[in-house]
């Protein structure tokens, strides 16, 4: 039962790291489309899914990607969102599913 727990949490993890992804991959390529327009593109979204535990994905990949980063409230808050999501799993894979589930 433990196991597939764990297994859950991993996909997860995984699904909403590439969800984050996505999206920060798809912002940017909206925003290179519609460079004449100028359109505002909102970064709720983008801090929503960091989140809910794709913080790590979308972190890396603005640096990858070069985008978004001179954008100070991101650059601010998913530095933290990375360290609540890190804290958070290790408390699922150190104390098991008990902690949180009881």
């Amino acid at each position: 039962m433990k196991i597939f727990l764990y297994i859950i949490l991993i996909t997860y993890l995984v699904a909403v790291n590439g969800y984050g992804i996505l999206i920060l991959f798809f912002q940017k390529r909206e925003l290179e489309e519609s460079r004449e327009e100028e359109k505002s593109i909102s970064d709720g979204r983008l801090l929503i899914v960091g989140a809910l535990g794709g913080a790590t994905g979308i972190l890396t990949f603005m640096f990858i990607l070069k985008y978004r980063l001179k954008n100070l409230p991101l650059m601010l808050l998913l530095p933290v969102l990375v360290a609540i999501n890190v804290f958070l799993i290790i408390l699922a894979f150190r104390f098991g599913t008990n902690y949180f589930i009881r």
